[in-house]
Parts: structure tokens; sequence; C-alpha cells
């Protein structure tokens, strides 16, 4: 009985595609100016369409005020044509400051030969690899919505509040992506809204900003971004990219522009990559960042 058991049981496996379950991994450091660390790490299981994706992000610099650790999920449907995701996450207090936020995202990728998409055109870094799909004019379109809920316990002099001061931050995001040949470029747009105005509140600006294209985690009040990318898909075994982020502030600070540079080795599973980017603010020095990730998908 127990040998018939063994048998069914491996008659069972052997039945379930392959492809129905996968794993896929990543992590990237970058380093820079002003003592400038920040790591990023993701893991990622699923089954056919369906994924869960735990993420992990920390960052600390000379003028950070502490070292910030981001901790969230996104449950994922990503098909051929369409991906669907919903995230869940939190910065726990430091130095007064925390965070928690919720998001969606949606993509629909066209593709002339119906192949479907292996990975989005967008600017948001893949340290897994760059985006493919077969097509001679592959088009992913798409958005998301972020709600992040601000609270600090420090006020904008630097000393400490009687009660907490909380900001509602809602950051809309369009993008479109296109692959020509081998080349991929994508442009996305977003747009900041507040439930009060930043400038009012006795508060300092968000100690924790993702802005779509920078290469490190921001500090501020943004009130739009515009970021475009293209990946060069011509030269064997390696695929270059570059991009530049243009960033507006509220509350009087000036906007920002960023240049990045980098490249994308694909070593079968896995993927490794490296990139350079240069910052630039008025009334501030100029930064420079460097970033080194690696990713493994099976």
């Amino acid at each position: 009985m127990k040998r018939l058991s063994i048998v069914a049981a491996a008659v069972l496996l052997s039945s379930v595609p392959a492809s129905a379950y996968w794993l896929s991994a990543g992590a990237s450091e970058a380093r820079g100016t002003q003592n400038y660390n920040g790591v990023n790490a993701f893991g990622q299981a699923g089954t056919d369409a369906f994924s869960l994706k735990p993420m992990f992000q920390s960052f600390h610099s000379d003028v950070s005020g502490g070292a910030f650790n981001t901790y969230s999920l996104r449950v994922g449907y990503d098909s051929q044509l369409l991906a669907l995701g919903l995230t869940g996450g939190a910065t726990p207090r430091v130095n007064g400051y925390d965070n928690q936020f919720g998001a969606v995202d949606a993509t629909l990728s066209l593709t002339p030969t119906g192949e479907g998409a292996r990975q989005r055109i967008n600017g948001r870094p893949q340290v897994q690899g760059p985006a493919e799909g077969a097509g001679l004019a592959r088009i992913d379109i798409g958005g998301s919505a972020v709600y992040t809920r601000h609270s600090e316990r420090v006020g904008s002099a630097g000393q400490a509040l009687g009660s907490a001061t909380r900001l509602g931050q809602t950051d809309l995001t369009a993008s479109a992506g296109v692959a020509l040949l081998t080349s991929l470029l994508s442009v996305d747009i977003t747009k900041s809204v507040y439930d009060k105005k930043p400038a009012d509140l006795d508060m300092r600006a968000p100690r924790v900003e993702n802005i779509v294209g920078l290469a490190q985690v921001a500090q501020g009040f943004p009130n739009s971004s515009v970021n475009a990318k293209v990946i060069f898909g011509l030269i064997p075994f390696v695929k270059p990219y570059a991009g530049y982020t243009r960033t507006t502030f509220m509350a009087g600070v000036p906007s920002s522009q960023a240049y990045t540079a980098g490249l994308t080795v694909p070593l079968g599973i896995v993927a490794v990559s490296a990139n350079w980017e240069h910052y630039v603010q008025a009334g501030q020095s100029n930064r420079d960042f460097f970033g080194f990730g690696a990713g493994l998908r099976l």
C-alpha cells in the first residue's frame, strides 16, 4: 500500500507542468555622496500567474537622521497580457518618523505576435534583468496609485512635537513603454497629491520617498516627476541603458535632475547589473551614486 501511494504521488507530481511553480529573488546595493548606503531585496514565489513578493528596503546617510527600514508585500496576478498587483507596507519609527502605505498597479501588454511579455517595460528597477517580449512593436501601458500616511514627531526646526503630525500623500503614476526590435523605451509620469499643504505644517519633509528612476531614496515633498529610460539591445550578452529623471518639489524646494547609466548582463537564470547616477539640485552640491545588483529566477 505504501509503495502504491508513492507511485500515485509521483504520477500526480509529474502531471503538473514544470512552469506552474516558479521562484525568483534579487538584491541590489547603492552607495554614494554623504556616505549614502541603500539596500533593496526581494523574494518572489508564484504558481502560474499568481505570486507573492515580500520586499525589504533600507538606507541611511550622513543627513538621513537614522537608518530607515521598509517592509512590504505585493500580491500579484501577472499573465502574458495583464499585470495586476496589490501592495502594502510600512516603515517603523526612526527619529520620530514612520509611515504606512498601500498601492495598486496595473499594466496591459500589447504584442503583435500574441506571445506576451515576460516582464513589463517601465522605469522601475528590475534586478533580475530588463523587460523582454516578442514582437516588432510591443507596447506596455499601465499605471499605479500609492497612498502613504506619514507620521512625524519632530518639527521642521528639529524640535520634538507634543503630538504627531500626520500627512496623507497619494502618488498617481502613468507609464508607457514600447519595444522596437531589440531596444526598449519607457516613460513614467508621477503626480503627488497631499491632503494638507506641506508648507503649512510644522514637520520635516518625509524621510522616505521612492521616486521612479532614482537610484537613491529621496527626502522631501515631491510634486511631480518624469522619468525616461531606454535600454539598448544591439550589443550581444550585455544590455546597456540610460535614463533621465526630473522631479519638482513642494514647500519651496528647487527641482532636481538625475542622469543614470547602467548595464545588465543576463547569464541564464542569473542576471547581474551595475549603474551610476548623477544627481543635480540647485543650492546643493552635486551627488553621485553607484549601484550593483543580482537576480535569480528558477
